[in-house]
């Protein structure tokens, strides 16, 4: 058996997929999904912010372009609208860091 390593299988493997919003944006988006978005930790990114094993501890530890995301995904949330969510998801997923250097 032999493997080929790529740089299209490092990029696979290191892309992060937030299942459980994928999953939630699959149902009809309800007031119980607005309140999960609001908050820092169980939005998008508290999915993004879990799965590389970190805590949060405030927001301006984030780079801005994931602030401004987390903003978005819950204002789009908020308005019930699943496919400006899921782009914005998909943006979540690919960004290289969202953490500040300093942190």
């Amino acid at each position: 058996m032999r493997i080929f390593y790529t740089q299209k299988l490092e990029n696979i493997l290191e892309r992060i997929e937030l299942a459980d919003w994928r999953q939630k944006l699959r149902e009809p988006i309800t007031y119980g999904h607005q309140i999960l978005s609001d908050n820092w930790k169980s939005c998008a990114l508290g999915e993004r912010i879990r799965k590389e094993g970190r805590d949060l501890s405030k927001v301006k530890d984030l780079v801005p372009e994931a602030i401004k995301l987390g903003f978005d995904f819950a204002a789009a949330i908020k308005r019930r609208d699943s496919t400006t969510a899921l782009e914005i998801l998909e943006q979540i997923e690919t960004l290289p860091t969202i953490w500040r250097k300093d942190v």
